[in-house]
């Protein structure tokens, strides 16, 4: 049996102890919606890692290949500005996508701590005496989630270092 059928079937049929009280219809739908929420949320988080991933490992290659492949004592200007717009743009691209996934996850964490609000997992002793199901600082752990910033600190140290391999070619 899975969590979520266990958390589903320990849901109290007494709706009056419950903090909202849900009728038959609206339980059934947050039981369609609670998993598709939290695998959204694994979804969005996933996505912004491999977004991360694919564009460092071509910046990682980008910088190799300007290592080992000898060209010309010093690119021209022209061919050096396209260059670094080009790795530029291909960063800032990236940098978007992975803004916009952090956006959707976000709204996707917001849904999914509402609907266990509804649920009453914060509750104390509706499901547990003493305790409640899930720790109360679960619903603003992920404020200060700094993964992102992580995200985009490799994207841009990376970028400066094709750059500055572009321009400081010898």
């Amino acid at each position: 049996m899975t969590f979520l059928n266990i958390l589903f079937s320990q849901i109290p049929t007494n709706t009056a102890a419950m903090p909202v009280a849900l009728r038959e219809e609206q339980l059934e739908v947050l039981k369609v919606l609670y998993p598709w929420y939290k695998e959204e949320v694994f979804r969005r988080r996933e996505q912004m890692m491999r977004l991360t991933a694919f564009a460092s490992a071509f910046l990682v290659l980008l910088l190799v290949t300007m290592v080992a492949v000898p060209a010309r004592p010093r690119p021209e200007f022209t061919t050096a500005l396209f260059a670094i717009t080009g790795v530029s743009l291909f960063s800032a691209i990236f940098a978007y996508l992975i803004l916009q996934q952090r956006n959707r996850h976000r709204m996707a964490k917001q849904a999914l701590i509402e609907i266990e609000r509804v649920l009453g997992v914060y509750d104390q002793d509706l499901y547990i005496l003493g305790k409640t199901l899930y720790p109360e600082d679960w619903q603003t752990a992920w404020l200060s989630d700094r993964s992102v910033t992580i995200y985009l600190a490799v994207l841009a140290t990376l970028t400066v270092l094709v750059i500055a391999a572009v321009l400081l070619r010898p």
